[in-house]
């Protein structure tokens, strides 16, 4: 396998008042192909700032950061939208559905922004696919939180993202709908290969990862192997 991700001496400072803040700071790391990484630590920590920058949503204040080969130190941020559009898919803790779109329309969307046609027919497969069959034309505000975080995984996954990024997935769902949707969201990984990265607080949902790293104050302060706390059939 060869790195999808690979981070070179990363730091991060954001101005508070009239002085410098630091997020991150000397992060190194290297993420292989099919990995299941969690990122956890305490708040405050720098794990969704580290997230964000990996994803290629910002650009760090010093260090490179290389997705899919591809440097995006110096990509525009065109060149970056185009490169997650096509490559990443997000999971977030409040769901981010657009509320005007049903269920089949959210799954579409990322589909329909490239142009790419049979939208509705791979959208119909997926929201089956994480039971959500007989909810195709309801709105987010008629689905409750557990429904529309697997609204969310059918759209993270619909163009097939060779990494995919989940800040919190879980949080804002009670244990076992959390749980429910944990076990969705790794079998989806599974089946489509994907490099899964997790920013959580949750030390379970981390144990069922393959990989996991810990922050404190803007460091990485262990980064060790695990062996996953179930296994996906």
């Amino acid at each position: 396998m060869s790195a999808i991700l690979k981070v070179d001496n990363l730091h991060m400072q954001y101005i508070s008042g009239n002085r410098p803040l630091s997020v991150l700071q000397d992060i190194h790391l290297s993420i292989e192909e099919g990995e299941t990484v969690a990122i956890t630590g305490p708040s405050g920590s720098g794990k969704t700032t580290l997230m964000g920058l990996c994803a290629a949503l910002d650009n760090p204040t010093s260090g490179e950061i290389t997705l899919l080969g591809t440097l995006i130190n110096p990509l525009s941020e065109d060149e970056r939208a185009l490169l997650r559009n096509r490559n990443v898919g997000f999971i977030f803790q409040n769901f981010q559905l657009l509320p005007s779109l049903t269920a089949l329309e959210n799954v579409m969307l990322p589909l329909e922004l490239q142009g790419i046609r049979g939208a509705d027919h791979e959208a119909v497969q997926l929201l089956e696919r994480v039971g959500l069959k007989d909810r195709l034309t309801h709105y987010p505000t008629q689905l409750s939180g557990g429904e529309q975080q697997r609204v969310a995984l059918a759209r993270a996954f619909i163009n097939k993202p060779k990494i995919l990024f989940a800040d919190e997935p879980t949080g804002n769902l009670d244990g076992d709908t959390g749980s429910s949707v944990e076990l969705l969201m790794f079998d989806l990984n599974k089946d489509f290969g994907t490099t899964l990265i997790i920013v959580t607080h949750n030390q379970e949902l981390a144990s069922r990862t393959g990989r996991i790293i810990k922050l404190k104050s803007g460091h990485i302060v262990s980064d060790e192997k695990n062996v996953p706390s179930f296994t996906i059939n």
